[in-house]
């Protein structure tokens, strides 16, 4: 629905076919709606100094009007006089009519000719005459200037046979010659019948304000609301043109004129309609919307604020309601209810995307075995699924992920009633998110899946006080170490020996170190000093995404607990992680306590230089390390890190690995096929 204001509004209604006599067929068409809008803005602006209650005018009217409605009927089934009337009436709130502003309305319904030129300059002058109330004040308002004469009318028809007043008036106003059109096909198309052309404005009427109620919240919350209350003048502008076209056709019964057409009253009738189902749609949209509103400040409030019993939250979260559907248990494939599977149990959320991978699948399981040992932890899968998933591809995946897990899952849905709170409140992103929380849904860490990835089982019980504790260790031990199958690992790491973790990318760069390593191995000078490393390799391509995610994880879970990334431990696994694409990479420990981490061209030019520095040996690291803090003063490139889209919290400012000065934050794209792999 176009609301552009014409060129020329006023000359555009000028339709050649509105010149013609009343006789001819007029079709709403003619009036289109670039036209009515342009007539709209060009002269009527939103202007509501004057205030009323619109919805005590809306009962008031409907008041009225039904109960003339109940009086015709009466006279069509030949019993008037004998209606009894319903306390309803007497429950509407009184109001304080504008009475020389309906007067003036009035005065406009009345006596005019019918057809749709008359129609739209009568609404137009009824605008001006309104100009002080807002748009649906002004509608409202003549609708009851048209119920209180109809009302009247069939008031005095009420009581004519008791009152003789009420008779004398009754003839004044022609109620007789209204009384014999009331099984007309006209009549009951404009007035009467619950479909009826004046029942549509009053319907149209009580829509419009339920859609000002809800200007209360948030345009951003709610973007459906802004749309639709800019057409709110254009809604008016019909309604009030109905009313009118309305009014014409009752005074045609009551001066025994000729009426509006049946095309003109069928096109009106289309036209409400048509008014009636923008409004609907519209206004469903807005309470969906405002279902998910007042669902995410449910869980604000209650998770926030006031904690309350897990079973609660959580099937609000996914379904939004006050009971889920039962939950699967991995474990037996049997149906559980929410109430049964975690009623005053701990809980650990696993909300994820199907792109979850098994290495997190089995990392998760490890807590699970662990866990279930003594019963104070419940594991739930929330499976998140993209838009982007067929329906079948989606449902493939699901039931693989799920065959994979042995704790609870949430049944297959396309749609998590919570997802606002989980992207806003909870920063849930590609990455799956693990949430620990309390019986009575307090969070007790935000985002364990990185200490679970870093630790393992060895996390639990997710606390600020264990995370501490695990930190306290050299990040090589769970970092490198677990990666490594070396079996004399563990004894050389105790005995505090020299050694050297390498990889990278290059084939040749490996070899190049390799053969560096066993040419000052067998050095004359190294054997007859008795000068001893070890060196470690870490190239294990099946393990390598989760040997970088395990980076990361130390990294995100060191830098949020000190809340900077400018310490000697953070800035070593930056330095590691930043030369992951790197040809080559070494880190150098003694025992598991880390003194060097290099890129692989400058390890591998401190070990060419060997003959030059090696008569200058009193301990091989520390040696290896001065002459390495050389070589990177004079080639010290800084770093670009690409930061995976991890869920939770994440940096915002990180320090460079490789000089002192903070790195600036830019933004990348990359296309990942859609999400899939193939």
């Amino acid at each position: 629905m176009s609301l552009s204001v014409p060129n020329n509004p006023v000359a555009s209604l000028h339709h050649p076919k509105l010149s013609t006599s009343i006789k001819d067929d007029q079709s709403v068409r003619h009036l289109s709606d670039n036209t009515v809008t342009g007539h709209i803005y060009t002269k009527h602006r939103e202007d509501d100094s004057v205030k009323i209650d619109v919805d005590n005018y809306i009962a008031l009217v409907e008041s009225i009007i039904t109960t003339a409605d109940r009086i015709t009927e009466t006279v069509t089934h030949g019993t008037e006089g004998r209606l009894i009337f319903s306390d309803d009436f007497l429950k509407v709130n009184a109001v304080d009519p504008p009475l020389c502003t309906l007067h003036k309305v009035s005065s406009q319904l009345s006596c005019k000719a019918p057809g749709i030129e008359q129609a739209h300059k009568t609404t137009l002058d009824i605008l001006d005459i309104l100009v002080s109330y807002s748009w649906e004040a002004k509608a409202v308002l003549t609708l009851t200037a048209f119920a209180t004469e109809y009302g009247d009318i069939w008031h005095l028809n009420h009581y004519s046979s008791l009152d003789p007043l009420a008779k004398s008036l009754s003839m004044i106003k022609r109620v007789p010659l209204l009384k014999k059109q009331l099984e007309g096909m006209k009549y009951r198309q404009v007035l009467v019948s619950p479909n009826s052309l004046i029942y549509s404005c009053l319907r149209a009427m009580k829509y419009i304000t339920q859609l000002k109620n809800f200007a209360k919240y948030d345009v951003d919350e709610l973007p459906e609301l802004s749309s639709v209350l800019r057409q709110i003048p254009f809604f008016s502008y019909w309604i009030i043109h109905i009313i009118v076209a309305t009014r014409i056709e009752i005074s045609s019964y009551l001066n025994e004129t000729e009426g509006q057409s049946q095309r003109y009253l069928n096109d009106l009738t289309e036209k409400i309609n048509h008014l009636l189902c923008t409004i609907e749609h519209h206004l469903n949209v807005i309470r969906e919307q405002q279902e998910w509103i007042d669902l995410y400040r449910w869980l604000v409030g209650h998770i926030h604020n006031s904690p309350t019993r897990i079973t609660l939250v959580l099937a609000k979260l996914i379904e939004g309601k006050v009971e889920a559907k039962p939950f699967i248990d991995g474990s037996t494939r049997l149906q559980v209810s929410v109430e049964d599977a975690l009623r005053d149990k701990n809980v650990i959320l696993l909300i994820s995307g199907l792109d979850i991978s098994d290495d997190d699948i089995r990392a998760v399981d490890l807590v699970y075995n662990e866990v279930r040992k003594e019963d104070k932890y419940k594991i739930v899968w929330i499976p998140v699924i993209p838009e982007y998933f067929r329906e079948e591809e989606a449902r493939k995946k699901y039931e693989y992920l799920s065959s994979l897990m042995k704790w609870y899952i949430v049944p297959y849905t396309r749609k998590i009633a919570g997802w606002r709170y989980l992207e806003e409140n909870w920063q849930f992103r590609q990455d799956p998110l693990v949430v620990v929380m309390n019986s009575q849904s307090r969070v007790e860490f935000r985002n364990a899946i990185h200490l679970i990835r870093v630790w393992g089982a060895e996390a639990i019980p997710f606390t600020m006080d264990r995370t501490l504790a695990l930190l306290k260790k050299n990040w090589p031990e769970f970092t490198l170490l677990k990666f490594i199958e070396e079996p004399r690992l563990r004894s050389w790491v105790n005995q505090d020996r020299t050694i050297i973790f390498y990889g990278g990318k290059d084939p040749n760069w490996i070899q190049q170190f390799e053969e560096k390593v066993v040419e000052i191995k067998n050095d004359p000078y190294t054997k007859e000093k008795g000068y001893t490393f070890e060196i470690v390799e870490v190239n294990d391509f099946t393990l390598t995404p989760r040997f970088w995610i395990t980076q990361w994880g130390y990294f995100i879970i060191k830098s949020q607990l000190t809340n900077s990334s400018e310490t000697e431990t953070t800035e070593d696994i930056l330095r590691l992680i930043s030369y992951k694409d790197e040809n080559g990479w070494a880190v150098l420990t003694v025992g598991s306590a880390p003194l060097v981490v290099g890129r692989g061209n400058l390890i591998l030019g401190v070990l060419k230089d060997f003959n030059k520095w090696k008569t200058t040996l009193t301990a091989f690291h520390d040696v290896f390390k001065e002459k390495f803090g050389l070589q990177s003063l004079l080639n010290r490139p800084c770093e670009r890190i690409t930061l995976p889209q991890f869920s939770g919290w994440i940096p915002t400012e990180v320090n460079c690995p490789e000089c002192p000065f903070v790195m600036e934050i830019g933004i990348s794209f990359k296309c990942n096929g859609g999400g899939r792999e193939d």
